[in-house]
């Protein structure tokens, strides 16, 4: 039926015997070349500098050309203050935060708007973030001096208020405890 079948098989086994005789070096090198022992082999490391594992704002890149050195995550002025006051002009606002509650006022609402509030902060400053009328309320307080627009006076903190999607500018301070009254003798 087919005749000429005995001298194909006869040709591949002519073909595979050298392949039989190969050590299993020269298997794998093969394999390798032909593409199908690729699962063996290690991946080569990149010819420049790998990407960080992780954010340099998680871990600071390591360079290794000199020793560590500890790297500040928090401005030290908000980091352990809990109590600030934030004021702008034209228009007129004013934010006192105690804890998590921030009190707004304007010159319309003197008596103030009180605001449950998250505080997150950052290497430069501190960020106090809740709602007000469905919209975001957000007081960010940085470290950096600023220049009262109206009075001759500077404040350690430069605030930037934005409310219901309007930003607006102003100075700011670490409120000052309330002092204690004198206990009775």
């Amino acid at each position: 039926m087919f005749p000429q079948l005995p001298a194909r098989l006869a040709l591949l086994a002519l073909i595979s015997l050298p392949l039989v005789a190969c050590d299993t070096q020269a298997m794998s090198d093969l394999r390798r070349t032909v593409g199908i022992d690729q699962a063996e082999t290690e991946p080569e490391e990149p010819a420049g500098p790998r990407p960080p594992a992780v954010s340099p704002l998680v871990e600071p890149i390591e360079t290794g050309t000199a020793s560590a050195r500890a790297v500040p995550t928090a401005e030290p002025l908000t980091y352990r203050a809990t109590s600030f006051v934030a004021g702008g002009n034209e228009p007129f606002w004013n934010v006192e935060i105690s804890g998590n509650t921030a009190t707004y006022r304007t010159p319309e609402n003197q008596s103030g708007r009180k605001i449950e509030v998250n505080r997150l902060v950052f290497d430069r400053g501190v960020e106090y973030i809740g709602v007000l009328n469905d919209r975001p309320f957000v007081l960010n307080l940085t470290a950096t001096e600023c220049q009262d627009t109206m009075a001759d006076r500077t404040s350690p903190l430069t605030a930037r208020l934005t409310i219901s999607g309007k930003t607006q500018q102003g100075c700011g301070a670490v409120a000052q405890a309330p002092q204690a009254a004198p206990a009775a003798g």
